[in-house]
């Protein structure tokens, strides 16, 4: 029996039908948890940070997902979100083995669950004018009632979901805490002013970042020393330590402890928040220069790092003329500025630094001097004293600045051995010292201080391997310069726009001797910038800079003659009609004002040039190319098909 074309190409179709239905059913069975992650920094993919995280639990851990239905039947995009949150929760399920137990539940108004959803501190959110609430959270819980929550999920942080998610592990798995002691005089805990006049104390993001992941012990006054249960001594801005607080730092080092320390020679954040306790004029640097001379490290001193390539855009001139300039003194540095080869970088993706210093290894120095973040290729030196007034002169800067040979350190870690910065033991008590000289002589004081010279006290240590990061900037923990912050009724919204507080939590995480969250923090960078057209707008901007400061001072040299002009007087102060002469050279200078005006906006238009003209190639491409290349491969295949079909019917 034979079948026409038509009832075997419907039969065919429905093959097709079959065989499409047929797969898909197989697909959600089988392959339900499989995916293709296409992102370049992967991530949709499980880290093997949260892998190692949750095959570490020992004890079961719940997770009650709470999430109105109403939420998503009302936004759409809620609901879309609530399966991402959904399908990454059963991935923890099922990489745990056992251990972790997910619960979903639908709270409902006035319900006992709902009930539980606020007891556990979910944030519950008005859908309509009645005043229903929804939710969309979780609350985690382990064996001993801890608890982990996340009041709402926000669409805004998806990028950093596997991070928060694997925190909660975390936390709930370790329940003691390393412990990190700070010692600081900038407002990170938050404004004691604004505690004063009864106003709530909000804390940089770093410290919230921080507090649920070590136990924070802030150290204020003369120390005299820091316990031996402290596994990273955090050191943020430090000034007008005492020898005896330096002592104790010395020699928590050598013994084995940690550091992590934020110098400056400029801090902004210091700068922008005058109190009584940093009065307006009080000087914004700090240094250790006695300690980092024994670790072997130096800041230059009234020395900042600018660079050219990786510079911030900001708005500069007047008022009436605000102009985009590159601030070279505010950078934001990518991947390639980090060492890929250390765990508290490898995973960066964008640092912001705001006048920050420069580090170098000291000459005959015992110790390690290994770069963490360097300025690249476009680095260069600035005076201090350039960046110190309150509207600096941004376009100046970026006039004057040369670029360096080699690129310039910004953090570097320190390690190996390393002497003592105190030789001699403790500082003396400089009132004892002055009561003994009273009552023994000057001379019998001295030969005294001879003797304890020649044998420190025992208990000193005067030598030891020291392990310790240095940074030169104290602006990266600023929450202005790496997050945005939004209200979300009431609850504080955090979106971080570079890796700064990944870096804080890398270093300490790394110093404190666990590396499993590293790999996860930094998979939340949030920009993405254009590369080449920023460097093909560096390049412009370079060309036209020079003409177009040429143009802006002959103009400004015009309007000045022009005004002396118009202001010419009597000896009576009357005005004085114009001479012809000076008519015809005010119509100069007006005709020479509009042509230099024009070729100013010539060169300014210039500027744009060849970025408009990538612009255009881009349109091109993603809207124009492809159809034509469809096109052009239906036309060869019409083709092709054509001339098979005539040899065809030629050999028939």
């Amino acid at each position: 029996m034979t079948i026409s074309r038509k009832a075997a190409a419907a039969i065919a179709l429905l093959c097709a039908v079959a065989l499409l239905v047929g797969i898909n059913v197989i697909a959600e069975k089988t392959l339900a948890g499989e995916r293709i992650d296409l992102t370049e920094q992967k991530l949709y993919t499980l880290s093997e940070g949260s892998k190692s995280t949750i095959a570490k639990i020992d004890e079961p851990l719940t997770f009650r997902f709470y999430y109105s239905k109403r939420l998503g039947d009302e936004i759409p995009t809620y609901g879309l979100y609530a399966n991402r949150v959904r399908e990454l929760l059963q991935e923890y399920v099922a990489l745990a083995n056992g251990k972790i137990r997910l619960e979903e539940l639908n709270p409902e108004p006035y319900s006992a669950v709902e009930d539980r959803a606020l007891a556990f501190g979910l944030q519950g959110v008005p859908i309509d004018q009645g005043g229903e609430l929804v939710y969309f959270g979780l609350a985690a819980t382990n064996s001993t009632d801890d608890q982990q929550v996340i009041p709402f999920f926000q669409p805004e942080r998806e990028r950093f979901l596997e991070y928060d998610l694997t925190k909660i592990v975390h936390n709930l798995a370790n329940p003691k805490k390393p412990v990190v002691a700070l010692v600081t005089s900038l407002p990170l805990e938050g404004d004691i002013m604004a505690a004063m006049q009864g106003r709530p104390m909000q804390p940089m993001a770093v410290m919230e970042q921080l507090r649920p992941l070590y136990d924070v012990r802030t150290l204020g006054g003369d120390i005299a020393e820091i316990d031996k249960d402290v596994d990273v001594l955090l050191l943020a801005h430090p000034q007008n330590l005492s020898e005896k607080t330096l002592y104790a730092i010395d020699q928590f080092v050598l013994r084995g402890g940690k550091a992590l320390v934020f110098v400056d020679p400029n801090s902004e954040m210091q700068a922008s928040r005058p109190s009584q306790f940093n009065p307006p004029g009080a000087p914004h640097d700090s240094d250790l220069p006695k300690l980092f001379a024994a670790w072997g490290v130096e800041m230059l001193p009234k020395t900042i790092a600018g660079d050219r390539n990786r510079a911030r855009r900001v708005n500069a001139g007047t008022s009436s003329r605000i102009q985009a300039v590159d601030y070279v003194a505010w950078m934001n540095l990518r991947a390639d500025s980090f060492n890929q080869n250390d765990p508290i970088t490898a995973e960066l993706s964008a640092l912001n630094f705001a006048s920050a210093g420069i580090l170098q290894q000291k000459s005959g120095a015992t110790t390690r001097f290994e770069p963490l973040v360097q300025t690249s290729v476009g680095g260069g030196k600035i005076a201090v004293e350039k960046v110190q007034s309150p509207l600096p002169d941004v376009a100046g800067i970026l006039r004057d600045f040369k670029r360096d040979p080699s690129p310039l350190t910004l953090a570097a870690r320190i390690t190996g051995p390393a002497e003592s910065a105190f030789p001699n033991g403790p500082p003396e008590d400089k009132k004892k010292d002055a009561a003994e000289e009273k009552k023994e002589g000057e001379a019998d004081t001295a030969e005294k201080k001879e003797e304890a010279k020649k044998e420190p006290p025992p208990g000193h240590i005067a030598k030891g391997d020291v392990s310790v990061v240095v940074v030169a900037d104290t602006d990266l923990l600023d929450d202005r310069f790496w997050i945005q912050s939004q209200d979300f009724f009431g609850q504080r919204v955090v979106v971080p726009v570079a890796n700064n507080g990944d870096f804080v939590a890398n270093a300490i995480e790394v110093l404190a001797g666990g590396a499993e969250l590293v790999s996860l923090r930094s998979r939340g960078t949030s920009t993405r910038p254009f590369e080449v057209v920023q460097e093909i707008r560096r390049e412009a901007e370079q060309r036209y800079s020079a003409k177009e400061k040429e143009l802006q001072d002959h103009l400004k040299e015009l309007e000045g003659k022009m005004k002396d002009i118009r202001v010419v007087k009597d000896a009576q102060g009357q005005g004085v009609v114009l001479t012809s002469e000076q008519e015809a050279a005010l119509e100069q200078f007006r005709a020479d004002m509009v042509r230099t005006r024009q070729q100013l906006r010539d060169v300014q238009l210039a500027l744009r040039k060849d970025i408009d003209r990538l612009e255009a190639w881009l349109q091109f491409v993603n809207i124009g190319l492809v159809p034509i290349l469809v096109g052009i491969v239906a036309i060869v295949l019409g083709i092709v098909r054509m001339r098979r079909r005539s040899r065809r019917y030629e050999t028939a």
